[in-house]
Parts: structure tokens; C-alpha cells; sequence
């Protein structure tokens, strides 16, 4: 009965995951931009670091509740530091030109993982996701095992549903990268910079209300 749970854990977050990365957020940006940019590969590598902060998340929201009484004050911290990167790093970016010509080789290769993982931490938004729906799905009864096998399960099936979105926008920007070029060309950081502007803005202002 148990590898049922774990089977339904897994497909379940794959799901919810895949889904829900459809938005236009960080990562999928970044994942846009570096295969305009580089290729491919690089942008699947800057997907599967920019899907593992999942991994982080959805572990510390299925122990939510106990961790935000015990370490209220560091996560204050945390998070009003987190939205002031992100503020930043958003305005800088909106100010950045964008490159010129679109070659593939013309940048350092091989921290891509790195940068998608700075990219998936720096999204405040996926931790309250994560405990709001994993509450939501305890309401109907699913995903209520306490077998670690089967959290970890879950946890694992929400990177891996990240990932699976992530390498499909790399392979289709890929395929139309001279189409999607001449049309992010001139505006892709102005519109990423701005994604971060007001996630940051939007983050603070839920926080004060």
C-alpha cells in the first residue's frame, strides 16, 4: 500500500509542479534568455539548477508551521533581505542592455546550474506555495502519509515537474530562437528586470498588509 502512496506522492507533484511553472517567472526567463544567448544545453542546466529550490521549499513546508514559530524572527530576516536582492538585481537588470547579435559562444560556459539556482532561491513566492497547497491537499485527504518515503516523494516529484517545463522552454526557444529573438531582443530585460521589480514589490506589500 505504501508504494502506492509513494507512486501517487510522486506523479501528484509532478504534476502540480509542471503546471504551475508555466507562469512567467524567474527561472523560465532565465531559461529563455540562456538559450538565446548560449544553446540548449546551457539552458537545460540553468533549468535543472533553477528547479532544485524546490527540492529546499517543499521540504520546509511539510515542517511550516513548527519552523515559522520556532525561527520567526531569522525568517523575517531572510525574507526582507531576499525581496531587497531581488529589487536590486531587477533594476539593474532593467537598466542592462541586451547582448548584441545573439551568439551562442560569446559567454563563460559552465555556471549555469549555479545561476538557475540563485534564480529558483531568490523566488520568494515558492515556499508559501508549496505549504498552501500541501495544507490544500491534506483537506482531501491526499499526500497525509507521515512516511518520510512518501513526503520525500512529493518533494522530489515537485523538482522534477519544475525540470520537465523547464527543458520543454529550453527545447522550443531552441528550435524558434531566431522567431523568439526578434522579439525579445530589444525588450527581454526590460521585461525580466520588471518580473523581479514587482515580485519583490509584490512580496513586500502582501508582507504589510
Amino acid at each position: 500500500m505504501i508504494i502506492w502512496h509513494i507512486f501517487e506522492a510522486f506523479f501528484l507533484a509532478t504534476l502540480i509542479s509542471f503546471v504551475a511553472s508555466i507562469q512567467l517567472g524567474p527561472v523560465n526567463y532565465g531559461t529563455i534568455r540562456t538559450a538565446l544567448n548560449k544553446n540548449k544545453k546551457a539552458a537545460i542546466l540553468f533549468g535543472f539548477g533553477g528547479s532544485l529550490p524546490e527540492l529546499l521549499y517543499c521540504s520546509l513546508a511539510f515542517g511550516g508551521s513548527n519552523l515559522l514559530i520556532q525561527y520567526e524572527g531569522l525568517g523575517d530576516y531572510l525574507k526582507y533581505l531576499t525581496i531587497g536582492v531581488l529589487l536590486v538585481f531587477g533594476i539593474y537588470t532593467f537598466f542592462q542592455k541586451p547582448s548584441e547579435g545573439g551568439s551562442k559562444t560569446d559567454q563563460k560556459s559552465g555556471k549555469e546550474v549555479w545561476r538557475g539556482m540563485t534564480f529558483g532561491l531568490l523566488n520568494p513566492q515558492l515556499f508559501p506555495y508549496w505549504l498552501f497547497v500541501i495544507t490544500l491537499l491534506r483537506g482531501y485527504n491526499l499526500v497525509t502519509s507521515p512516511s518520510w518515503f512518501v513526503q520525500g516523494a512529493f518533494v522530489v516529484g515537485t523538482a522534477v515537474g519544475a525540470f520537465l517545463l523547464q527543458y520543454l522552454v529550453a527545447v522550443v526557444t531552441t528550435r524558434k530562437r531566431e522567431f523568439i529573438y526578434t522579439k525579445l531582443t530589444t525588450n527581454y530585460n526590460k521585461v525580466f528586470g520588471t518580473i523581479l521589480i514587482a515580485l519583490a514589490l509584490a512580496t513586500l506589500v502582501i508582507d504589510l498588509l
